[in-house]
């Protein structure tokens, strides 16, 4: 993966605004792509591929700042489970026990795979940690979405103070 300039990810943020644009635009880039991967003959492709994978990687940064991923539940350890309030432990149960559904039968023996012993262990983590805690005041914000900032601000290197500020008024809103 290539490093890309911060300040031009910005920028490209900036032009395109919302979610919704940053998808549209991803979403044509990845069609250039497409159509010119068929074109393998043509004198300047390597050249066009370059600026179109380079863009390509731009609007997936971009689109990360614009809304950071969490991590997945199937890969929550112990202190993740401890920053969760009860709304979010109740949400990550849910999704664990899918998770348990869906890999009780990947072997001929039910049960009988690490995807689902480590599903069953983060079950009872989260079980453990619902009981712990009460719901959430609507008048709070939560460790995990002030933590997201933080992931995204640490993931992205230097970051505009316009921007940091942005990231955490809409964990405020």
């Amino acid at each position: 993966m290539t490093k890309t300039n911060l300040k031009e990810v910005e920028k490209v943020a900036a032009e395109l605004g919302t979610k919704e644009a940053v998808a549209k635009e991803l979403k044509r880039v990845q069609s250039v792509k497409c159509r010119l991967k068929k074109q393998k003959g043509k004198a300047t492709y390597e050249a066009e591929m370059a600026e179109v994978l380079k863009q390509e990687q731009v609007l997936k940064e971009v689109r990360q700042l614009l809304n950071p991923k969490e991590k997945p539940v199937t890969q929550y350890e112990q202190a993740d489970v401890d920053k969760l309030d009860y709304d979010e432990t109740v949400k990550a149960i849910r999704s664990i026990q899918s998770k348990k559904t869906l890999s009780r039968w990947l072997t001929d023996v039910e049960g009988d795979n690490d995807e689902f012993r480590n599903a069953c262990r983060i079950e009872k983590m989260l079980i453990e940690r619902r009981e712990k805690i009460k719901p959430v005041d609507e008048n709070h914000v939560r460790k995990t979405a002030i933590q997201a900032v933080i992931d995204t601000i640490e993931s992205s290197g230097e970051l505009s103070q316009e921007k940091i500020i942005e990231l955490l008024k809409n964990v405020i809103q």
